[in-house]
């Protein structure tokens, strides 16, 4: 049951980061459909080699998981706060980069590492599948925004609602993980 949860919050997620403001930003910026597959997948890539090692080593050191469980859980506790307050909070390199790699890779934010920490709880075939779902979810949604961006006014109100429903979600899962109940 429990990996379920886990699989519909990665899901959500997944579908809800299309819609975040800087990738609204990047895709309005682009032209063809094939920009739109590019950025999408190149996004996920660079998710992907930031997400998968954190899942590794959290599954081979199994003290790190209480860590993972604080870091994901704060995290949470911010994406929740930031769609309350309507700020954006973002952790990145520097706002120049703009390439799908860079972005993806080095835009950390707090949906991302909750999919990585919850990724590292349910072991390493399945964290790793949950990654890899993550990034294909989200690859095809960013590619689909990027499509109908051109046809439709996407809402923000949107990414807000589902953000805070999965950061409550999380938040609940977390604590009930952290308290083994």
């Amino acid at each position: 049951m429990v990996p379920l949860i886990v699989f519909v919050v990665i899901l959500a997620l997944a579908i809800s980061h299309a819609f975040e403001p800087d990738h609204i930003v990047t895709l309005r910026l682009m032209k063809t459909r094939r920009d739109y597959a590019v950025f999408g997948l190149s996004h996920g890539i660079g998710f992907a080699s930031i997400a998968l090692p954190l899942v590794i080593i959290l599954s081979i050191i199994p003290e790190l998981e209480l860590i993972g469980d604080l870091i994901g859980l704060g995290f949470s506790v911010v994406l929740l706060y930031g769609e309350i307050v309507g700020k954006e909070f973002e952790f990145n390199v520097s706002k120049s980069l703009g390439s799908g790699i860079l972005q993806g890779a080095f835009a950390i934010t707090p949906s991302k590492l909750v999919v990585a920490v919850l990724a590292s709880e349910v072991g390493l075939l399945l964290g790793l599948t949950y990654i890899v779902l993550f990034v294909i979810v989200s690859s095809l949604t960013i590619f689909l925004v990027g499509f109908l961006l051109s046809y439709i006014n996407v809402k923000k109100d949107l990414s807000r609602i589902i953000n805070i429903c999965i950061a409550l979600v999380t938040i609940i899962y977390i604590l009930l993980s952290i308290l083994k109940i």
